[in-house]
């Protein structure tokens, strides 16, 4: 009997993304589903990050800007008028390539979201704290004294208080942005780890330069390449079978 098919959580339908008159995306159609890890590589500049920064509206932020097309989210146009940008942000949450936590206790980063958003107060907010802490491996680390400044944090421990920042707002999507360029081999092997536990609950999309990354970690592969979506399939497929001549050019090294 066949499987019912998976209804995505996000939908990209001819995405076409401009800084200025200068185009970095070229029709972009693409489903991303729930509860699965995907990749997104291709070579510096073929507009991975710019198309990961559009799942949460983050270019936004930047001037001058301009977006044709449509991504819905649960079926909600995230483009529309009527979206509300915080609530967004909130639903689809980004980890930044580089580790960013305030300059302030380990504690005051897990809950400056959840504070500021109202979701929960007092004790509440200490035990969320905890609660998050363990599930990005962080609290035996710190032997549990949450009042350590977040700033003498290794890097690795940096990037996964981070991600601990992030879902505190509870979100149903998590970008990470080449989360672990930054970090040795040790301290990206664990935040793949993590990667893999959260998967169980959140949907999630990484941008990556490393290829091994991708294949090691993530369910479906998405290849660009000078801002076209080239090919998209599940990772072992991909990387074993590739349907495009480009996509294996890539793979084994012969461009890119």
């Amino acid at each position: 009997m066949d499987e019912s098919p998976v209804t995505p959580k996000i939908r990209v339908r001819h995405l076409n993304f401009y800084y200025g008159t200068k185009q970095a995306l070229m029709n972009i159609t693409l489903d991303i589903l729930p509860q699965e890890i995907t990749a997104f590589i291709g070579p510096s500049g073929c507009g991975k990050t710019t198309f990961l920064r559009c799942l949460n509206r983050m270019n936004d932020e930047i001037p001058h800007t301009r977006v044709e097309g449509e991504i819905l989210l649960d079926d909600a146009d995230i483009y529309a008028s009527t979206m509300d940008i915080v609530e967004l942000r909130r639903r689809v949450g980004l980890v930044f390539q580089k580790p960013n936590p305030f300059p302030q206790s380990v504690f005051n980063n897990v809950v400056m979201g959840p504070r500021a958003l109202g979701l929960e107060t007092g004790s509440a907010l200490e035990d969320m704290a905890q609660h998050l802490l363990r599930e990005v491996d962080l609290w035996d680390e710190i032997k549990g004294d949450m009042t350590l400044p977040a700033l003498s944090l290794s890097l690795g421990q940096q990037q996964r208080l981070c991600i601990a920042r992030t879902l505190a707002v509870r979100p149903e999507v998590i970008l990470m942005d080449e989360p672990c360029s930054a970090l040795d081999p040790i301290a990206t092997l664990r935040i793949e780890d993590l990667m893999r536990k959260l998967r169980e609950q959140y949907t999630i999309v990484i941008v990556t330069h490393n290829m091994q990354q991708a294949a090691r970690v993530s369910d479906r592969t998405v290849f660009f390449w000078l801002g076209e979506l080239i090919e998209a399939a599940k990772t072992a497929q991909l990387f074993t079978r590739p349907a495009k001549k480009m996509t294996e050019d890539y793979i084994s090294g012969r461009v890119g």
